[in-house]
C-alpha cells in the first residue's frame, strides 16, 4: 500500500515538473521578435517585429501596421479572433526566456522566436 501511495505522488509530481503549457500570465507584456523564419529561411523583413499580450487582446506589428485581435490560449495553441484570424503553435525554446510560435499564413509557414522586453 505505501508503494502505491508512494508512486502516485512520484507520477504526480513528474506530470507537474514535465508540464510544458504555457499560462496565459507569462504571456502578458511585451515580447520582441529576435529571429524569424519564412518557409524555414531565416527573414529580416521581420526586425522590429513585436507582440503585446495585455489581458485578452494581442496588440501586434508583425504584419506591418499595428493590428489588433483578441486571443484564446488553450494548451499551447494561441487563438487570435475578433481582428485576425490566426492560430499560433506556442513551445517554450531551450534558451532561458525564449517562446517559439509558429503559424501558417496563405500556405507559408512562419516560427517566430521571441523574448521578454
Amino acid at each position: 500500500m505505501r508503494f502505491l501511495i508512494l508512486s502516485f505522488f512520484s507520477l504526480l509530481l513528474a506530470s507537474c515538473v514535465n508540464d510544458k503549457s504555457i499560462k496565459k500570465e507569462e504571456l502578458t507584456g511585451k515580447w520582441i521578435v529576435i529571429e524569424a523564419l519564412r518557409n524555414n529561411k531565416k527573414t529580416n523583413t521581420l526586425e522590429g517585429a513585436f507582440f503585446y499580450f495585455d489581458q485578452n487582446v494581442l496588440t501586434t506589428n508583425f504584419m506591418g501596421g499595428e493590428n489588433q485581435a483578441e486571443f484564446q490560449l488553450n494548451k499551447n495553441l494561441l487563438q487570435l479572433t475578433k481582428g485576425m484570424d490566426y492560430t499560433f503553435h506556442l513551445e517554450r525554446s531551450p534558451e532561458l526566456g525564449v517562446i517559439v510560435m509558429k503559424t501558417k499564413i496563405q500556405k507559408t509557414e512562419f516560427l517566430f522566436k521571441l523574448k521578454k522586453e
